[in-house]
């Protein structure tokens, strides 16, 4: 509290300094401001009156101001404009003009020379000097040198001002109020705001008179307007927001492009059926394909149930939707209403209630059903109030949840968030608008995917999937395939790939998740080859074929000449480090510098990398039956979307990291050959099928000792 009062206090000193500024040094912009009011008022009164027929009054809009003259900036009248601006493309073709230039263009180089000339030995004496200093090695492990120590004595008497303007700037962004009229304050004393009451007030004279010879005293006017912003800035001001906004700009470019490729991704993944497998040998980025479909899908299901739930809600338009949503997330809050069936149920029990008793206000929330109606006909059949109610309910139950509605054999993280202010809900579901809070993909319980006999008996969760986005991979592991099978009987007790009807899930699973006609469940499973899963679950597929994963890309654009700076620098900098830390164990001033700078461009660019990367895809699409002809597609992996930190591409390791935590040996430990040729002992110590076969029954030694009886 007391440091909001101090930041307050801040903040009211500030704005009074900015005041004070303006009053002081841009009194004319406010001069200018109300003069462009007066215009304003008059480009008003003349645009009604033209309106109805009449000229009412005098605008100003078309004179030149009295506050900014454009003397010196513009010529006074657009024919002399034209004849200057034909002697300066003549002075281009003009030799003596040309030697002119020439003459300036090598005194400045030959001064230039001559400064690199001085410069140049000397920054050699010092490259000799450091390295005559640096040469001498020691083993002073993690002290710092006697420079070293100074400048972090120094650097700790900043670092409290540096927390305190952070602290401010944090304020600040929680404040947008202040940065508002900062803004509004800067934009009159600038003259930008008189220059957008001017440019309104020459729109309503223009669009009335329809007059073309006044540009040029508008051009005019406008030079003279931009006076103030331009000679307040110097000209490396000016270079630094040119290139804050050039930055701005390609940012946004790079944004719109990977929300172009994801669009792109998304128009592959409607292409797909229910369920589909990727392939590719190791390596091939087959997981990493599927949760980017896996988190893709997501996203389109719930844009799919909001495109429902306004359809519906088009059909009785004047039903109070947002008591229905109400009520219905109330219930969800108390679990009486938990999944689609208990919605159904739900809406069931209101249509008897209201059958039976016709109570509009607690039923319907006080929608008038006989002024409006119960009925919605569309052209091709009829739907009642409650039919309709039903297929809302179920729609607002799948986009409102809030879970993942991921469920997968291995861990998906999903940062998708649910905005609301109490009345209807929105998700910030963009993957490239920055961080968010994270929640994780349910736990792939497959007795849930099982008809028939499950692993678990009397397991609790058995019947209760009925949509969502289901992420399996190394499928072929799980469900195998027809000559692993061969041994495997139906008709044994214990829950196995034949008896538990998986299959005859993936056949059925459209009809629990079906809502308006639209199934609400993918499956998206991998495998490195598709024969490694039984022909009669695969065959209701498409199968993916990696073909190539290409190199990182990135959607940034003018980035190339700052990336070659930053990898030059960083190199050449880790070098120098690299020497550094075998000869000497201390910390030296220079080094940490360097090393500073060094990691500033790196962090930078890895960011960048991160930010704005990509990869593309070279796929295959196919039907599970394997005898068509495939289609050749493109799939986009983007570095802000897939690898932040969505998934473990080990994510069976802890099974390895247990076997190797008990054995209590490591690679150290493993025997090493003694010559440049194994000897019969280290033959046999591979445990080798081929070796043990070799000096086992029958086998080579066996012979030998055959030999000897004779």
């Amino acid at each position: 509290m007391k440091r909001e009062k101090i930041y307050l206090a801040v903040t009211g000193i500030i704005t009074a300094m900015f005041i004070g500024t303006g009053l002081w040094l841009f009194r004319d912009s406010y001069l200018r401001l109300w003069e462009s009011v007066c215009d304003l008022g008059g480009s008003l009164k003349y645009y009604v009156g033209r309106l109805f027929g009449k000229t009412w009054g005098h605008s100003s809009v078309n004179e030149l101001s009295g506050i900014f003259l454009p003397a010196g900036i513009l010529p006074e009248n657009a024919g002399e404009l034209a004849e200057k601006v034909k002697r300066y493309f003549a002075l281009l073709s003009d030799g003596e003009n040309f030697r002119a230039w020439s003459k300036a263009v090598l005194t400045r180089a030959g001064t230039a020379g001559r400064a690199v000339m001085v410069a140049l030995p000397c920054l050699l004496i010092v490259i000799v000097l450091i390295r005559r200093l640096y040469r001498k090695g020691n083993t002073r492990h993690n002290r710092d040198t006697v420079f070293l120590k100074a400048f972090k004595r120094a650097v700790c008497w900043v670092a409290p001002v540096k927390r305190a303007v952070s602290g401010y700037f944090g304020f600040l962004r929680e404040n947008r109020a202040v940065k508002a009229g900062w803004g509004i304050l800067w934009a009159v004393q600038l003259n930008l705001v008189s220059i957008a009451v001017s440019a309104t007030a020459y729109y309503l004279w223009f669009s009335v008179s329809y007059d073309f010879s006044t540009l040029y005293i508008q051009a005019q006017k406008l030079t003279a307007d931009l006076q103030v912003f331009f000679g307040v800035f110097p000209k490396w001001g000016l270079i630094v927001l040119a290139w804050l906004l050039f930055d701005r700009w390609r940012k946004k470019i790079a944004v719109n492009r990977l929300r172009h490729f994801e669009a792109r991704n998304c128009g592959f993944i409607n292409e797909l059926p229910i369920v589909s497998m990727a392939c590719g040998s190791m390596g091939k980025k087959k997981t990493t394909l599927i949760t980017d479909m896996v988190l893709s899908q997501e996203v389109m299901f719930r844009q799919k149930a909001l495109e429902i739930l306004q359809n519906n809600d088009m059909k009785f338009p004047h039903f109070p939707w947002i008591c229905f949503e109400k009520e219905l997330r109330a219930c969800m809050e108390h679990h009486t209403v938990y999944n689609l069936s208990s919605v159904k149920t739900w809406v069931a029990l209101k249509r008897k209630r209201f059958q039976k008793h016709r109570d509009e206000i607690r039923q319907l929330y006080g929608y008038d059903y006989k002024r409006y109606g119960l009925i919605f006909r569309d052209g091709l059949k009829t739907s009642g109030l409650f039919e309709v109610l039903e297929i809302y309910g179920q729609a607002y139950f799948i986009y409102v949840m809030q879970s993942s509605l991921i469920m997968s054999n291995y861990s998906v993280r999903t940062d998708n968030a649910l905005m609301d202010s109490g009345n209807f809900p929105l998700w910030l579901t963009d993957f490239f608008s920055g961080e968010r809070d994270s929640r994780h993909a349910h736990i792939l319980d497959f007795d849930v995917l099982r008809l028939g006999k499950k692993v678990k008996e009397n397991n609790p969760k058995a019947g209760s999937f009925e949509f969502g986005v289901v992420a399996i991979t190394e499928i072929g592991k799980e469900r195998g395939n027809n000559l692993e099978l061969k041994e495997v009987k139906k008709g044994t007790e214990e829950a196995n790939q034949k008896n538990d009807l998986f299959n005859s899930w993936l056949k059925m699973c459209r009809h629990s998740a079906t809502v308006e006609g639209f199934p609400f469940i993918k499956v998206f499973a991998d495998e490195q080859r598709p024969e490694s899963w039984g022909a009669d679950a695969r065959d209701l597929a498409d199968v993916i074929m990696i073909l190539s994963s290409g190199d990182k890309q990135l959607a940034l654009p003018f980035y190339t000449t700052e990336e070659m700076l930053s990898e030059w620098a960083y190199n050449c900098f880790l070098r120098l480090y690299t020497d550094f830390r075998f000869r000497r164990g201390d910390n030296t001033l220079l080094v940490h510098l360097l090393k500073s700078g060094a990691a500033w461009l790196w962090q930078r660019n890895l960011r960048i990398q991160n930010r704005y990367g990509y990869s593309v895809l070279k796929i295959e699409k196919e039907r599970g039956t394997l005898d068509g002809k495939p289609e050749k597609k493109k799939y986009f992996l983007m570095n802000a979307k897939i690898y932040a930190r969505r998934f473990s591409t080990d994510c069976f390791s802890d099974y390895f990291n247990d076997l190797a935590k008990r054995s209590g040996v490591g690679l150290s430990d493993y025997p090493e050959y003694r010559t440049e040729k194994a000897t019969v002992a280290e033959l046999k110590e591979q445990n080798s099928y081929f070796i043990n076969g070799l000096y086992g029954k029958g086998g080579v030694n066996e012979i030998r000792k055959d030999e000897d009886l004779f």
